[in-house]
């Protein structure tokens, strides 16, 4: 169907952590040699193939492979541009854009709603506890579907699910950054098909993405020397990505299901992780 959010997903946390420990911008200036710059480009392939097949798991693959070779900032700041985009490659790809805008318009309205709900809540919650419970439930969730004991949403009910996805994915957002479990597991019990999974998925994400971009600008945690290198990321990601998409074509619809499931639950796992520890 990373991270960062989170998840695109789990790793938002940590953004929002680094936006508030960098006292002034990042800038590269030359510092990273030919072998580094190459291991980095590798990462970000491996990360397109990832987003390619199963639609999601850029950010989380990259900057746990990054996070090794250089600094965890910027590992973090590189990773900004090419979720966004391919995010909208993603979004467009053998997919109407507007289409899915039309049919998802409850969970972007409910993800707006939750979002201030979790802005109004945040003062006064612990962000852990919002980590333990969506990681638990999601958790659940990916465990129901792996042994078939999970149902899909109805059609006439997709509205109404839709709408409790965006608001939980709102809330956990505004809480935690963290905003994608909700999406995925919503898509999931939609039963998409393949290539309708990932542009839906890609849609949501961009929403992620262009915040991310937005408030590392606003705090300077990027500036314009990112960019270059950013770019070439970005085409690393897209070949991965074009790899992946091939991949995704030799996946029979329930092997790429199980394939999302399993992702989702790692995902999940690092959730509850990261609320107990």
């Amino acid at each position: 169907m990373d991270n960062g959010a989170a998840l695109e997903l789990p790793l938002s946390c940590i953004w929002l952590n680094m936006m508030m420990a960098v006292p002034e911008p990042l800038t590269l200036n030359g510092t990273l040699d030919t072998v580094t710059v190459l291991l980095i480009f590798a990462a970000f392939y491996v990360g397109g193939l990832s987003k390619g097949a199963i639609g999601f798991g850029l950010p989380i693959i990259v900057v746990s492979l990054l996070s090794i070779i250089v600094p965890i900032n910027i590992a973090i700041a590189l990773n900004v541009m090419p979720p966004l985009i391919l995010n909208i490659w993603q979004a467009t790809h053998k997919a109407s854009i507007v289409r899915n805008v039309g049919r998802f318009w409850p969970v972007l309205a409910g993800f707006i709603g939750g979002a201030a709900i979790g802005a109004y809540l945040l003062s006064g919650l612990d962000p852990a506890l919002v980590l333990g419970i969506v990681g638990a439930t999601v958790l659940l969730f990916c465990l129901s579907t792996l042994i078939g004991k999970t149902g899909n949403i109805p059609p006439e009910k997709a509205k109404k699910f839709g709408l409790l996805s965006g608001l939980v994915g709102g809330v956990m957002g505004a809480l935690t950054s963290i905003s994608g479990p909700a999406f995925i597991t919503y898509l999931v019990a939609l039963g998409l098909k393949k290539d309708d999974f990932v542009a839906s998925l890609g849609l949501l994400f961009i929403f992620s993405s262009l915040s991310l971009i937005t408030a590392f600008t606003a705090v300077g945690l990027i500036d314009q020397t990112f960019i270059p290198l950013a770019l070439a990321c970005t085409a690393a990601t897209a070949l991965g990505m074009t790899c992946g998409q091939l991949v995704r074509k030799h996946l029979d619809q329930q092997k790429f299901q199980r394939a999302v499931v399993v992702m989702l639950s790692i995902l999940a796992l690092n959730l509850l992780r990261r609320a107990i520890f």
